[in-house]
């Protein structure tokens, strides 16, 4: 039983990243269960064992993918005493650096907008239930702008490091991505000092 499960498990990792491979060249709308295979070096027959089509294999990747985000997410308690945002920044940016080939392919214009949609949701339920405790404001329109702002910087920072090829760190990408939101143009000093 564990070697079968480790067959499947091994079989799935290389569909993946035959999948994440054709994605960097076009759009999932044109990737065929034929053409996945023969990246892959499978047969269809191996291929219709797990999924329905290219269609499902993807939502499968991205439910496995959203749930462990999210769970990371969920994770944090964020107390009124101490507001800290580097442990779950550093922890993003991990995540998106164990996922790179993924999250670069859903990221680009060729990406799943629906998927980034259900990620930026997470966030959002997080960040405005851990604002409303801690400020003690149910101001949902004040924290819609600060989000906004907040989180749609992070993801243009987010691409400008998958693009480049994550040369920094998560860790260093967390304190940046911190000092940028607690002290905007102030900490192009902190950083650099």
């Amino acid at each position: 039983m564990v070697n079968k499960d480790r067959r499947i498990r091994k079989t799935k990792d290389v569909l993946k990243k035959s999948l994440i491979i054709l994605m960097q060249e076009k759009s999932i709308n044109s990737i065929t269960v034929k053409e996945l295979c023969e990246k892959a070096d499978i047969n269809r027959g191996t291929f219709y064992l797990h999924y329905k089509d290219v269609f499902h294999m993807l939502s499968e990747i991205e439910k496995e993918l959203f749930e462990e985000f999210q769970d990371m997410i969920l994770s944090y308690e964020i107390s009124p005493d101490k507001i800290e945002t580097k442990p779950i920044l550093k922890d993003i940016f991990t995540f998106i650096a164990k996922n790179s080939d993924f999250c670069i392919v859903i990221l680009c214009e060729r990406g799943d907008m629906a998927f980034m949609k259900k990620i930026v949701s997470v966030i959002y339920e997080k960040g405005y239930s851990d604002w409303s405790n801690i400020l003690k404001k149910n101001d949902k329109d004040l924290f819609d702008k600060y989000y906004s702002f907040i989180l749609y910087g992070a993801i243009g920072l987010i691409d400008y490091w998958l693009k480049n090829g994550l040369k920094e760190s998560p860790e260093y990408m967390a304190m940046l991505t911190e000092n940028i939101i607690l002290n905007g143009l102030k900490s192009v000093n902190l950083i650099n000092s």
